[in-house]
C-alpha cells in the first residue's frame, strides 16, 4: 500500500519559515512550581489531613444510546465509624486491607493523611469481587498542595491491591484538577496509562469536595469509562473512556481507594466522605458495542508530573473513532482533549451540518475509480473523479462515507466542496491491512511500501538525526516525525524503533524488509495504518470546503498540512482536523479563512499559517495537538502564525496543547488577538515574538505550564482587558534579546519585504497594560520585564501600565509584583505595586490583592474585586472600544476579559 503522491507546492518561503531555529522566549527556565492563588481554608478538617466523605453510587449520564443500568450497592461506606489506624469496615462490604494503616483513620468521615511526602495509601475491599461495575467516590480537599506535581486521589475496581483499574484525580498548587486512567500491573512502578489526563476545573478552592465516577464492563475487551466534577455542578458525560483489549487486561476484583503526596510539597492529606460500588448490566441482549476512544499519548499539560510511576518513554498515536457510512447520527471530534463546541466555537459535529445545494451542483459517493455522472441518481464515485471533471465555479456535495484519498484541487478550479445536509463525510488516510502471519516476534505483514518522509524538519528528505533535526524532537520521543499510525479494533498502538522492541500494543516498520510487525494477535480483530499522507490540497483562488472530518493521514513535518489552502480567498469552514500524524491544517496565501475549526489529537500542530496576509481563525477550538511530543521550540503546540501581515485571531480555545497555545512569530505585522481563551497548555499560553504591532483583548489566557503572555522583541502593543491568571511562570513576561532585523542574514525575516523592515524592527517599545486581571502564584514576579541585550531600560521602552487589578498567592508568592527591566544595569525590584508607582509613576490606578483570590472558577471577577476594579480601570481609546462593543473615553464596568465562563 503506498500513498499518493504529494503535488508541488508553491515556493518554500510562503510554505514555511526557511528558518528552522525558531526564536523563543530567550529567559532563563525559573521552573518553581506554582501556588494555589487565594486563602487556604480548613474547612472543618484537622490540619494535614485529607477528608473522605464516602463512596456512592451515581446515576449513569442521561444519553440516548445508554444500554446499561446500575444495579443495588454492593458496596456502601458513609465513614460515619470511629478507627484510629486503617479504615475499619464498611458500612456494606466487608473489611477494608491496606499494606499500611499509618495515615488511614476515619472520624467523621475517612482520612489520607500524608505525614511524610512521596508516600502512597491504598485501601481494598477485596471481599467484593465483581467485573462490571460502577463506582463512585467524594472526597474533600481541605487545602491545596504547596508544590509540586500535586495532591493524587485513586478510585480502583478489579483490585486486588496489586493489580487494578485506576482512575485518579490530580489537584495542583494552583487549583487546577486533572482526571486520567490507568492499569496497574504488581506495582504503581509499572503501569500502562490508558488515557491522557483532562482537565475538569480549574480554580478548586480549598474546602471544596470533589466526585468521581469509574465503570468497568466486559471482559474480551474492557471498557473504563471515568468521569468527576465538583460537588454542586452539573455531573458531566463520561470525560475519559478508554479499552483494554490486552492479554494484561483484569477480568474481576475490588473495590479500592488510593492517595499520593508529591515528594515537593508540604505534609498535608485529604478526605472521603462517601464510597459505593454497584453492578452495571445490560438492559438489551445484544449490549452497545465497545466504543473505540483512542488511547492517546500520555503528556501533561503543565510541568512533567511526579507519580510513582515512570512515563512511557515511546508516544502511543491517537485512534480513530467509527465512521458513519448512513446519514444517520452525527459524529463529534473523539481525539485526545477533543471537546463538544460551546458558545459557538469548534467545528459543528460531522454529519449535523446542513449546507443549502444549488441547483446545478454535483453530486459524490464515497468510493473508488471514474464512475457516475454526478447526479444525485449516479454521484461520481470517488472525490478525485469529481474534482477532476467538475467545472470551474461547481459545487460538489458529498454523500456519507469515508473517502480514502489524497487529492489536489487545481489553481484552474474554483470549487466548493460541503457535505450533504445531515450527512457525515471524512476523508480518511487510513486503510485496514489483511494477510497477517505469526512470526517470531509478533504478527507480520509483506509488501509494506509506505516509505513515508521521516524528517523532522521543514525540508524534504533531511536526515533526522542532523543538528537541525535534533532542535525538533525530544530524545524521550525519537520516533516523533515518522508519521507511521496503526490502529488494532480503533485503539492506537505505538511505534518501536526495532523489531526486537515490539511487545502487546506496538509496532515496528520494517523499511528494508517492508513489513508491518505488530505486537498484538491481530486474529479476528480490525486493523487499519495511515497509508495516505495528505487528505486535500486546495491551490484555486476562492474555493470553500466545509462541513467535513480530515483524520488519521501520515503526513510528513514538510507537507505542512494534512489539509492545505495554497492560494489566496479559501475558506475552511466547519472542519474537524483530528489524529493527523504532524499538522492538522495549513495555510499561505492572502486572504484565507478557518472559520469553526475543531483541531485535535494532531501529531505537532493543530494548525499555522504563513506568508498569509489577510488570515484569520475565528471561532474555533485547537486542543489537545502535540501528541507526538516535538520540542517546544522551533515549533509545536496548537496554532504558529510567521511572516503575516494583517491577521486576525477571533473566539478561539486554545486549550491542553501539550506545548504554546497561539504563538505569533517571525514579522508577523499588524494583528488581533481578541475574545480567545488560551488554557492549560503545557508552554506559554500566548507568545508574540520577533513581531510588531498588536491588539490584545479580552482574553483569558490561564493555567498554562509557562508564562501566560510572553511578549519578546515586539512593539507597539496594547493589551487591555485581559484576564492572565494561574500560569506557572510570570503572568506577563517582557523580553527583549540581541535579534534585529537590519540585515539579509535576519533569520526570521519575511523576505517579501525589503531590508531593513522598519514596520518590524525587532524592538519592544510602546507597549500599553491597562484593565487586566494580572494574577499568579510561581515565577518571581507577575510582570517581569528584561532586556537581555542591557541595551534598553524599561522606560526607554517606554511600557505604559495603568489600571490593571494585580492579585498573588500571598506577599511572597510570588514575592515580587514588578521587576523593572534597567538596561545594562540591575533591575529594578518591587515587592508591591505601590512601590512600584512610587518610583516610576507608573499604575497610578491599580490594585494588588495578597491571598484572597479575584477570580471564580469560570475566570470572572469575584464580587469583592469586581467591586475593587470598577474604582481602577481606565478610560477605553477607540479601538481597543471597538473590539470590546463598548463606548471609547468610558472606563468598562471592570477590569479583565468579557468573556462569559
Amino acid at each position: 500500500m503506498t500513498s499518493a503522491p504529494h503535488a508541488a507546492g508553491p515556493p518554500a518561503d510562503r510554505r514555511h519559515p526557511n528558518r528552522t531555529t525558531t526564536s523563543t522566549p530567550a529567559t532563563p527556565e525559573r521552573r518553581g512550581r506554582a501556588r494555589r492563588l487565594g486563602s487556604l481554608l480548613a474547612a472543618g478538617a484537622a490540619a494535614g489531613a485529607l477528608i473522605l466523605s464516602s463512596f456512592t453510587v451515581a446515576t449513569p449520564a442521561s444519553a440516548a444510546t445508554e444500554t446499561w443500568k446500575v444495579g443495588s450497592p454492593v458496596v456502601n461506606d458513609t465513614f460515619a465509624r470511629t478507627v484510629a489506624s486503617g479504615f475499619g469496615t464498611a458500612d456494606l462490604g466487608g473489611a477494608y486491607t491496606s499494606p499500611v494503616t499509618t495515615g488511614l483513620a476515619v472520624a467523621s468521615g475517612g482520612s489520607i493523611s500524608f505525614a511524610t511526602p512521596g508516600t502512597a495509601r491504598q485501601a481494598v475491599l477485596s471481599g467484593v469481587q465483581i467485573a462490571d461495575v460502577q463506582a463512585t467516590a467524594t472526597i474533600t480537599v481541605p487545602t491545596l498542595p504547596t508544590a509540586g506535581s500535586g495532591l493524587y486521589f485513586g478510585l480502583q475496581t478489579r483490585s486486588d491491591g496489586k493489580r487494578y483499574y485506576q482512575s485518579t484525580l490530580r489537584v495542583t498548587p494552583t487549583g487546577s484538577v486533572y482526571l486520567g486512567t490507568a492499569r496497574v500491573d504488581g506495582s504503581t512502578a509499572d503501569q500502562t496509562r490508558l488515557s491522557k489526563e483532562a482537565l475538569i476545573a480549574s480554580d478548586l478552592q480549598p474546602g471544596q469536595s470533589l466526585q468521581m465516577d469509574l465503570r468497568t464492563r466486559s471482559s474480551n475487551s474492557v471498557t473504563i469509562a471515568s468521569r468527576a466534577w465538583v460537588v454542586g455542578g452539573a455531573k458531566p458525560s463520561w470525560q475519559r473512556i478508554a479499552t483494554d483489549a490486552s492479554a494484561q487486561r483484569l477480568q474481576s476484583g475490588g473495590i479500592g481507594v488510593w492517595g499520593y503526596l508529591s515528594s515537593a510539597a508540604a505534609p498535608q492529606g485529604l478526605g472521603i466522605s462517601a464510597l459505593s460500588a454497584a453492578p452495571v448490566t445490560s438492559t438489551t441482549s445484544n449490549p452497545e458495542p465497545e466504543p473505540t476512544t483512542p488511547v492517546p499519548t500520555p503528556t501533561e499539560p503543565t510541568d512533567p508530573v511526579e507519580t510513582p510511576a515512570p512515563e512511557p518513554t515511546t508516544p502511543a498515536e491517537p485512534t480513530t473513532p467509527t465512521t458513519p457510512t448512513t446519514p444517520t447520527t452525527p459524529t463529534t471530534p473523539t481525539g485526545p482533549d477533543a471537546q463538544v463546541p460551546s458558545a459557538g466555537r469548534g467545528s459543528a459535529a460531522v454529519g449535523s451540518t446542513s449546507y443549502a445545494i444549488p441547483t446545478k451542483a454535483l453530486y459524490v459517493s464515497a468510493g473508488t475509480g471514474n464512475g457516475g455522472s454526478g447526479t444525485l441518481a449516479s454521484p461520481y464515485t470517488s472525490l478525485a473523479h469529481a474534482i477532476d471533471k467538475a467545472p470551474s465555479g461547481s459545487t460538489l456535495v458529498l454523500r456519507a462515507g469515508t473517502y480514502r484519498e489524497s487529492v489536489v484541487v487545481a489553481s484552474s478550479k474554483k470549487l466548493t466542496i460541503q457535505s450533504y445536509p445531515k450527512e457525515a463525510v471524512w476523508l480518511d488516510g487510513s486503510s485496514t491491512v489483511t494477510g497477517w502471519k505469526k512470526g517470531s516476534v509478533g504478527w507480520a505483514v509483506s509488501g509494506w511500501n509506505t516509505g513515508f518522509d521521516t524528517s523532522p524538519t521543514f525540508t524534504k528528505g533531511a536526515s533526522d538525526g542532523s543538528a537541525e533535526a535534533i532542535k525538533f524532537i525530544n530524545p524521550d520521543y525519537p520516533l516523533a516525525a515518522y508519521p507511521d499510525q496503526v490502529w488494532i479494533d480503533g485503539v492506537a498502538q505505538r511505534q518501536v524503533a526495532s523489531e526486537r522492541a515490539v511487545t502487546a500494543g506496538s509496532f515496528f516498520v520494517d523499511r528494508s524488509g517492508k513489513r508491518l510487525v505488530l505486537g498484538t494477535d491481530p486474529s479476528g480483530r480490525t486493523v487499519t495504518a495511515s497509508t495516505l499522507q495528505t487528505a486535500l490540497a486546495v491551490k484555486s483562488v476562492g474555493s470553500v470546503v466545509r462541513g467535513i472530518g480530515v483524520r488519521n493521514y501520515g503526513n510528513s513535518v514538510y507537507q505542512m498540512g494534512a489539509i492545505t489552502a495554497q492560494n489566496d480567498a479559501i475558506t475552511f469552514e466547519n472542519l474537524v482536523v483530528q489524529d493527523n500524524a504532524t499538522i492538522g491544517l495549513y495555510a499561505w496565501g492572502t486572504a484565507v479563512t478557518f472559520a469553526n475549526i475543531t483541531a485535535t489529537g494532531n501529531g505537532m500542530m493543530g494548525g499555522g499559517a504563513n506568508a498569509a496576509d489577510k488570515f484569520t481563525l475565528k471561532n474555533s477550538v485547537v486542543s489537545g495537538n502535540n501528541v507526538q511530543n516535538f520540542n517546544r521550540m522551533p515549533v509545536s503546540g496548537g496554532f504558529k502564525i510567521t511572516r503575516s501581515r494583517t491577521v486576525a485571531f477571533t473566539n478561539n480555545d486554545f486549550q491542553r496543547n501539550t506545548t504554546v497555545g497561539l504563538w505569533l512569530d517571525e514579522s508577523v505585522y499588524n494583528g488581533t488577538v481578541t475574545g480567545n481563551r488560551s488554557i492549560a497548555n503545557g508552554a506559554t499560553g500566548i507568545i508574540l515574538e520577533i513581531s510588531d504591532t498588536f491588539t490584545v483583548t479580552n482574553n483569558v489566557i490561564a493555567s498554562n505550564g509557562r508564562y501566560g503572555l510572553w511578549i519578546g522583541n515586539t512593539g507597539n502593543v496594547q493589551v487591555w482587558n485581559n484576564t492572565i491568571t494561574g500560569n506557572s511562570m510570570a503572568a506577563l513576561q517582557l523580553t527583549q534579546d540581541k535579534r534585529r532585523q537590519t540585515n539579509v542574514n535576519s533569520a526570521g525575516h519575511d523576505r517579501r519585504q525589503s531590508l531593513p523592515d522598519l514596520t518590524v524592527p525587532w524592538i519592544i517599545k510602546n507597549v500599553t497594560v491597562s484593565n487586566n486581571v494580572i494574577s499568579g502564584a510561581g515565577g518571581g514576579c507577575l510582570v517581569c520585564v528584561e532586556d537581555q541585550s542591557k541595551e534598553f531600560t524599561a522606560e526607554q521602552m517606554k511600557l505604559t501600565l495603568n489600571g490593571n487589578v494585580y492579585q498573588r498567592a500571598s506577599t511572597n508568592s510570588p514575592s515580587l509584583a514588578v521587576r523593572w527591566g534597567q538596561g545594562a544595569g540591575t533591575a529594578k525590584s518591587f515587592a508591591t505595586v505601590a512601590a512600584f508607582t512610587k518610583a516610576t509613576g507608573q499604575e497610578r490606578r491599580s490594585v494588588l490583592v495578597d491571598g484572597t483570590a479575584v477570580t471564580t472558577t469560570g475566570y470572572q471577577l469575584t464580587p469583592a474585586a469586581l467591586a475593587q476594579s470598577a474604582l481602577v480601570v481606565v478610560a477605553l481609546p477607540t479601538s481597543i472600544a471597538g473590539l470590546l462593543g463598548q463606548s471609547a473615553g468610558v472606563a468598562p464596568a471592570r477590569a479583565g476579559s468579557l468573556l462569559s465562563p
